[in-house]
């Protein structure tokens, strides 16, 4: 039967055979100053050899003052009756040879159990769990824990782990390392945190950098060198993303180039006009485009701007300078193309007939044919003839001429003298009967109203003021105040004409201010106020409509010119004083357009606008006292004088083309082809014939 033979709390040695015993042992094994990793226990038959062994790991005790560990031994039935039990003590596995042993020789008693007792003793001083080697242990400084075998070796200087191997061999320390393939050097301790390293000159990253702007290529793996950077790479960031340009990096302005210049992940950030609707410096639409050098935005049109050239004479024909390129007509007198040959005459341009005028009016290069357009196919001349004979004989004085038609015109003298010449009449009719005015009125002034069949209307030396017919046989006097009148136009304003007068204070024309009135041609007749309105002494009136109105004169020995304000009824100077040195007190004045207008006055004195507002003094060949002037361009103008002298302007320079004799008062006309000239002694000069 089976019998328990002992009964312990750790471990029992026994061997196959459980039901059959001969004795058991209890061994009690006592370790002092150390505790064991690992305690083997052993039970050897004396006769026959044979053994049976037990390790044990989970010891009791502690490594300052060990432990005790029971083991009972319950040997086979074929064992001999004397058993040698030993324990052997282990600093970590139960490996190799052990730290310290005991054994002891037991004889075995039947059904009896013998003590026996194993005493182990070693030294663990720091009580790291190995052994001091003075006690057979392997830990070569058991004065500290932090040195033994197992531990791991530290660049120190110390056997940390206890292998009798110094670091300089274990850490191969001065031989040749290399950190990367630029960086060589030696392995050395580092003695702050105890690691092998290898210690070479300092290092740095450099990353590629293909265009030289000091940023390495995005993405690229850093390069260690030891040295100078290395051709094509720098130590800059690694942040530029198109290392194929050298103007785009971090940190570089923001161009308008369609790239991403400061690699910020957004392209021409910086300029938000971008693709936004503009106009271009032609007024051409379009949208903003980077500008050529990147810097800004700029409206780019796929339009093709027009060019346009100015049309100063107004017919529909530019010059051929003074170009303007817009998609927008530009503001004034612009036609689109430029093959007018003179700006300043609207009866020359490519489309113009040929008219009998000396000059090349269709701009074919070549002036008129003179037998096909001049009267009578003969050359054009001044021809001069005496009309209107007094009772006595004598030729009176012409003093005002004005057409209202080709071939048409009325002229007003002395004697009460009114003339006319109706087409397709070749002489005037002088009337002098006394229907208006005296024997002695003196018509200083006429108009002839295109708009009402060429009625004249006239103003005297006496300020009388009265109309005739061209049919009628006498005129019909409608007022009279007794004030000099020099001059007078007509302006018609929504189909209702008012005529305007230059006129003097008094009857006589030697007072030193001046005055302008403005008639209805009936019973409404308005002068400028003295008080709110003063004018110097004045001599012409004319105007192209209220707006260009304009009244000359002269004042301190200077030319004066007023222009009329519908807004305030008033005359207001236009300055032409100023910026005309040596200009002299006008006589005549003639408005061509809203831009254009001619004054002319003593001394050769010739004033000209072009811009509608700007008087220019115009370089004339002598100092002849002017008389009048008529224009029908900036370039076409004719002026008569005191000297009785017909000058005319062709855009280049004034020059005398007719040389009378007495003076020539005033000059009149539809064209450059119908133009008539008055005068002292009953002259009247016809261009470019008589009528035949």
């Amino acid at each position: 039967m089976r019998r328990l033979l002992l009964v312990l709390p750790l471990v029992l040695i026994v061997g196959c055979k459980k039901d059959v015993t001969q004795g058991a042992v209890k061994v009690t094994v006592n370790y002092t100053r150390f505790l064991p990793g690992c305690l083997r226990v052993q039970a050897r038959d004396v006769e026959s050899g044979k053994e049976l062994t037990q390790d044990v790991t989970e010891l009791r005790g502690t490594r300052a003052q060990g432990g005790t560990m029971t083991v009972g031994v319950g040997p086979p039935t074929d064992w001999g009756k004397t058993v040698e039990v030993r324990a052997t003590a282990f600093e970590q596995a139960c490996v190799g040879d052990g730290v310290v042993t005991d054994s002891q020789r037991v004889t075995l008693v039947m059904d009896a159990i013998q003590d026996t007792t194993l005493t182990l003793q070693a030294v663990d001083a720091d009580q790291d769990g190995y052994v001091d080697v003075s006690s057979n242990g392997t830990d070569c400084r058991d004065d500290r824990p932090d040195i033994n075998p197992g531990v791991e070796e530290r660049c120190n200087e110390v056997d940390d782990n206890c292998d009798g191997i110094g670091d300089a061999e274990h850490f191969q320390l001065n031989t040749a390392c290399s950190t990367s393939a630029d960086c060589h050097g030696v392995y050395r301790c580092d003695l702050t945190d105890f690691v092998q390293f290898c210690d070479t000159p300092p290092s740095s990253s450099v990353y590629p950098d293909n265009d030289r702007d000091g940023h390495g290529r995005l993405g690229s793996e850093a390069r260690i060198v030891c040295t100078a950077v290395p051709e094509g790479y720098t130590a800059g960031p690694p942040d530029d993303c198109d290392d194929d340009a050298y103007s785009i990096h971090p940190g570089s302005p923001d161009r308008c180039d369609g790239e991403d210049t400061n690699c910020d992940g957004e392209k021409d950030e910086g300029f938000p006009q971008l693709t936004e609707v503009c106009t271009d410096s032609f007024q051409c639409a379009g949208a903003y485009a980077c500008a050529a050098d990147a810097l800004g935005v700029t409206c780019v049109s796929m339009v093709t701007p027009t060019s346009w050239y100015p049309d100063e004479d107004g017919d529909g024909f530019g010059a051929a300078t003074g170009e303007v390129r817009s998609c927008v007509k530009p503001a004034g007198a612009y036609v689109a193309n430029n093959t007018d040959c003179n700006d300043g005459n609207p009866l020359t341009n490519p489309d113009a007939p040929e008219i009998c005028d000396g000059l090349d009016n269709n701009c074919d290069g070549a002036t008129e044919d003179v037998l096909t357009v001049c009267p009578g196919g003969a050359a054009p001349t001044w021809t001069s003839r005496n009309v209107g004979v007094s009772g006595t004989g004598n030729m009176r004085d012409w003093y005002s001429a004005s057409a209202w038609m080709k071939g048409g015109v009325w002229v007003g003298g002395d004697d009460n003298r009114r003339a006319r010449l109706v087409p397709p009449a070749t002489s005037f009719a002088v009337i002098t009967d006394g229907s208006c005015g005296a024997s002695s009125t003196q018509w200083r002034s006429v108009w002839a109203d295109p708009g009402n069949n060429g009625r004249a209307w006239l103003g005297s030396e006496g300020g009388k003021k009265a109309h005739q017919n061209v049919n009628a046989s006498g005129c019909s006097e409608i007022q009279d105040d007794d004030q000099w009148i020099f001059g007078m136009t007509g302006i018609r304003t929504n189909n209702v004409l008012t005529i305007y007068g230059a006129a003097s204070p008094t009857e006589f024309n030697t007072a030193t201010t001046g005055r302008v009135f403005a008639w209805d041609g009936g019973g409404n007749l308005s002068y400028n106020s003295h008080g709110n309105n003063p004018l110097p002494k004045v001599e012409d009136v004319h105007g192209f409509s209220q707006t260009h109105l304009l009244l000359v004169g002269g004042q301190s020995n200077a030319p004066r010119v007023l222009r009329f304000n519908p807004g305030n009824n008033r005359w207001e100077s236009e300055n032409a004083e100023q910026n005309t040195p040596g200009a002299r007190p006008l006589k005549g004045v003639w408005v061509v357009n809203e831009r254009v207008a001619f004054a002319v006055g003593n001394e050769g004195t010739v004033l000209r606008k072009v811009d509608g507002s700007t008087w220019a003094k115009q370089s004339f060949p002598n100092n002849d006292n002017l008389t009048s002037v008529i224009a029908f361009g900036a370039a076409s103008a004719y002026a008569t004088c005191a000297s009785g002298h017909i000058y005319r302007y062709t855009g280049a320079d004034w020059s005398r083309v007719h040389e009378g004799s007495g003076s020539y008062n005033d000059i009149t006309g539809t064209a450059p082809d119908d133009l008539w000239v008055v005068g002292t002694g009953g002259r009247i000069v016809r261009w470019p014939a008589w009528p035949q």
